[in-house]
């Protein structure tokens, strides 16, 4: 039964054989759902694994090339996987907000930026405050928490 439900059933990771950078690959897409780095993950599989790790990663130099060239023609952000635990794999990442922002953009014809999603505890970046022109003393309510970091640090 295992067997009619494999041969039945798509598969629910899409792979595809794809020639990039002057190699034949299998692409592999999933998804990356760690919180610090969310998006579609790609996952060149490479049909032999080069002994030497230096042509490993001169084939993943090659490949990030070509696709940032090409992600960045079609207005996408991608990034190499640098935790990727696989030794037959080269990795890559479209981070989840680029991946919303094309689709609002391209697909759906929509103004991205207008209401981007944040990622978890994050906050929209708010313009700085200038500089002062010079030093100035700490306010006197920051004055003992100065002091506590001085004793803790040793120096008081």
């Amino acid at each position: 039964m295992k067997k009619q439900l494999n041969e039945s059933l798509p598969a629910a990771i899409p792979e595809f054989p794809v020639e990039i950078a002057g190699h034949h690959l299998t692409l592999r897409f999933d998804v990356n759902i760690n919180k610090t780095k969310r998006g579609v993950k790609l996952q060149f599989i490479l049909p032999n694994v080069p002994s030497d790790p230096r042509q490993a990663q001169q084939m993943a130099n090659e490949i990030g090339t070509e696709l940032q060239q090409k992600f960045a023609e079609a207005g996408l952000q991608i990034i190499y996987d640098v935790e990727n635990p696989y030794k037959n794999v080269v990795g890559f990442l479209i981070p989840l907000p680029s991946l919303a922002t094309f689709i609002v953009k391209h697909v759906l014809k929509g103004e991205p930026g207008v209401d981007e999603p944040q990622e978890d505890g994050e906050e929209k970046e708010q313009p700085a405050e200038p500089l002062p022109a010079a030093e100035q003393p700490p306010a006197a309510e920051e004055e003992p928490l100065k002091e506590l970091m001085m004793r803790r640090a040793g120096i008081k």
